[in-house]
């Protein structure tokens, strides 16, 4: 199977969840309303490596992503606990034997997609994509007030049967084979009258020759 349900709720902690209250918003939107938060960084997954960059600018290829592809995109660096938390989710992953041993690219994507009574927030704006990795980690760190938020995964061979589909709780996370895969997460609306959030860590693995990457 390309998708792999990893659970992560005992490496979740206040530290992180309080991360979130802050999050710059994201600018690359294009549609004037700002529903998604997010800092972004990368390092170097390897044994007795650990090399951040906190300030690389973000490049994704229309190819993967036709909504913001094509452009530099920066965002603010992630605090310790975000980076803390990717690194051990990507350490899992080879742990359990699913990710090789391997020299990777490891980005970090810490985002709170906000919705309310009068605006919705999309997950996935950019409907079905792969992100152009060779594996990619969704976790849900935090749902508040939240319905919807649905994923659901599709073989890229064989799209009329999804073979994931449902909505990720506190302490859930998903790594995707990319290549073989495309994803899409449904819009996320307020249980009750309110504000209603859902904050994720996506962390993305590439070989040092993966080009054209994107979230």
């Amino acid at each position: 199977m390309p998708v792999h349900p990893l659970a992560c709720a005992d490496l979740i902690n206040d530290h992180l969840v309080t991360s979130y209250e802050n999050l710059p918003a994201d600018r690359y939107l294009g549609d004037g309303h700002v529903y998604r938060y997010r800092t972004y960084g990368q390092t170097v997954l390897a044994p007795g490596e650990l090399r951040w960059s906190l300030e690389v600018p973000f490049f994704q290829s229309k190819r993967f992503n036709s909504h913001a592809g094509g452009i530099h995109r920066t965002f603010a660096p992630p605090t310790a606990p975000v980076r803390e938390f990717s690194q051990a989710l990507a350490l899992r992953s080879q742990e359990r034997g699913i990710v090789p041993p391997g020299r990777f690219i490891l980005g970090c994507h810490q985002i709170r997609v906000v919705a309310s009574e009068d605006h919705t927030g999309l997950p996935t704006p950019e409907g079905f994509h792969q992100d152009g990795f060779a594996w990619v980690l969704i976790a849900c760190v935090a749902r508040r007030n939240a319905d919807g938020a649905v994923t659901t995964v599709r073989r890229l061979s064989d799209a009329s049967a999804p073979v994931y589909e449902g909505a990720l709780g506190v302490g859930d996370a998903l790594l995707l084979e990319d290549p073989m895969v495309e994803h899409y997460v449904s819009p996320l609306t307020p249980q009750r009258p309110g504000r209603a959030h859902r904050d994720v860590v996506v962390v993305t693995l590439a070989s040092f020759a993966e080009e054209g990457h994107s979230v």
